[in-house]
């Protein structure tokens, strides 16, 4: 009987296990595609586009 409550659980907490990933790919994937665009925007240039912000030192 313990099995079959830890499975229950399992499959309970399943959907939220995925909708983060899918979050964690989606996010990425819009990553991806704002870099493309900054990308295609910059070209040609003689420096490529930094996929992060740079602001300097921190204070």
């Amino acid at each position: 009987m313990a099995e079959r409550d830890t499975s229950e659980r399992e499959q309970d907490e399943a959907p939220e296990f995925g909708r983060a990933k899918r979050t964690e790919a989606e996010k990425r994937e819009h990553d991806e595609e704002e870099l493309d665009e900054a990308l295609d925007e910059t070209f040609p240039a003689s420096d490529p586009v930094s996929p992060t912000r740079i602001d300097g030192p921190a204070s």
